[in-house]
């Protein structure tokens, strides 16, 4: 695979896989933007972030602000740590067009990482004319029973669907569409070695907070 098929398989389908030694991940961010955040992304029990924890994570989306996430396999474990991934637009688009005009309404709570952040993000938005979501179950709070009723069968519907599902070999590279594809993964090990590099990625520069 070469960085044109890289970017091919992001625009058709919303992700794609490659081998680090044959497609650098710096081409790959360079043809995307900038980034706007890099981690390390490992377990550690005693932290309070979620990508921290060994559990498994259900489908979501990061930061609004975060166009693509680019995560880069550096050791992988035996046991658990599948990626999970879930079209969200084609959930969305599979809704009644009712459930549609009222997701189109909610708030959803967001971390300020970035100057400028607010605490709340529409879930359903637009980039650059294309329809964008922005979603994580747990972020949904202080909304209408119709919001609820409407997010709840949505929220069923991603649970419901049948994910991409893998492991992502040691040296290779997962990138995603963050306002379209929803990732996940399997539980790990509350000592697995299982260890990437993450970075977030957008076509315009942010300033995180002090």
């Amino acid at each position: 695979m070469d960085i044109e098929s890289v970017m091919r398989s992001l625009t058709l389908d919303g992700w794609a896989t490659f081998d680090s030694s044959v497609v650098h991940p710096d081409v790959v961010i360079e043809n995307l933007g900038y980034i706007i955040m890099e981690n390390d992304v490992s377990i550690d029990v005693e932290s309070k972030s979620l990508v921290r924890s060994s559990n498994a994570l259900p489908p979501h989306t990061d930061h609004h602000a975060v166009e693509y996430i680019l995560w880069h396999c550096q050791e992988q474990d035996v046991r658990g740590g599948e990626s999970i991934l879930v079209d969200g637009i084609e959930v969305f688009k599979r809704q009644s067009q009712a459930d549609r005009e009222i997701l189109k309404s909610i708030l959803l709570m967001e971390h300020c990482v970035f100057e400028g952040d607010l605490t709340h993000h529409p879930m359903v938005f637009e980039d650059r004319d294309n329809l964008s979501l922005y979603y994580s179950f747990w972020m949904a709070e202080g909304l209408s029973e119709l919001q609820r009723n409407a997010f709840d069968r949505f929220t069923k519907s991603v649970m419901e669907s049948e994910p991409k599902k893998f492991k992502l070999p040691q040296n290779w590279c997962l990138v995603i569409n963050n306002r379209r594809i929803f990732h996940g993964r399997t539980a790990l090990s509350d000592n697995s070695n299982r260890f990437l590099k993450r970075y977030w990625i957008s076509s315009s520069k942010h300033k995180k907070l002090a």
